[in-house]
């Protein structure tokens, strides 16, 4: 959870308190670590078992995207964006809260672990649809934060990043340092909140994840327990979320504060996973 720290940082140094300018080249290079730990963050993907269990995947996949996706579209005036934002999940995140609870050898991690890349693929294909361009050339330009993403995920065939020390070190303090106390030091709390966006967001939020994948998971048979635990890993958005509410103010898809409520979804979410999962 260290990702909160940097934020903290940079909204210490910005305009939420200290109100210091930020250097100009510190934001393409935030821009250029924070694509560069999104590829890390798909080399990181698995998919554990998925062969062995796929009605049981197809069933609860439906609850923690298609049914998230769907219900924020059209919650929030057919918004495409807000739609992804709120069915993502955060890969990072749950791998590091399934070590901390020492669950991270059982069947509850191969699931989350394979759903919530499965999530994270699906929602980041959606975005390279969010801005047209007139060529290829604008179209890369524009989405080379999700590019990113996915040559990621072509590296981990070739590499295995469980054993690269190096990638993990590089990924954990200069790359999450970088980009989320520069994301930190661009928002203005006292200027760019709204708390009543906020809670519709917020709630809307842990209502489509918990309620969309404990019940069908409890219908594919897990356990109350399993499937709360289940719910709760797979409701934690973290550094993906607030990635991709970064990717989209910069594209102007959402403004300000629509920003600050989804990196503070982003940091919530994940905090609740931490209380709610437990060792069975």
């Amino acid at each position: 959870m260290q990702l909160v720290l940097w934020l903290v940082v940079g909204l210490v140094l910005g305009p939420s308190l200290l109100g210091i300018t930020m250097p100009a080249f510190f934001k393409p290079l935030s821009s250029l670590a924070g694509a560069l730990f999104l590829a890390l963050a798909g080399w990181e993907l698995r998919f554990l078992d998925f062969k062995n269990n796929k009605n049981f995947y197809a069933k609860v996949f439906v609850g923690t995207f298609i049914f998230p996706f769907f219900f924020s579209y059209f919650c929030f005036q057919q918004n495409y964006f807000i739609g992804l934002a709120l069915a993502i999940s955060a890969l990072p995140i749950t791998i590091q809260i399934l070590k901390e609870k020492d669950l991270y050898e059982t069947d509850l991690a191969r699931k989350t672990v394979t759903l919530a890349s499965l999530v994270d693929i699906c929602a980041w294909a959606g975005m390279a649809f969010l801005i047209p361009a007139s060529d290829l050339r604008s179209w890369i330009l524009s989405h080379w934060v999700v590019l990113a993403f996915f040559a990621g995920i072509i590296l981990g065939h070739f590499f295995n990043r469980a054993k690269n020390m190096r990638a993990i070190s590089l990924q954990k303090w200069l790359l999450a340092p970088l980009f989320f106390a520069a994301l930190g030091w661009q928002i203005d709390l006292k200027s760019s909140f709204s708390f009543k966006e906020f809670a519709s967001l917020f709630l809307v939020a842990i209502f489509v994840k918990l309620v969309g994948t404990y019940v069908t998971a409890r219908w594919s048979g897990e356990s109350h327990r399993e499937a709360l635990n289940l719910a709760s890993l797979l409701n934690a958005r973290g550094a993906m979320e607030i990635i991709a509410a970064n990717f989209a103010y910069n594209a102007g898809l959402i403004n300000a504060t629509t920003l600050s409520s989804l990196v503070l979804i982003g940091i919530t979410t994940s905090f609740i996973a931490v209380i709610l999962v437990k060792k069975t």
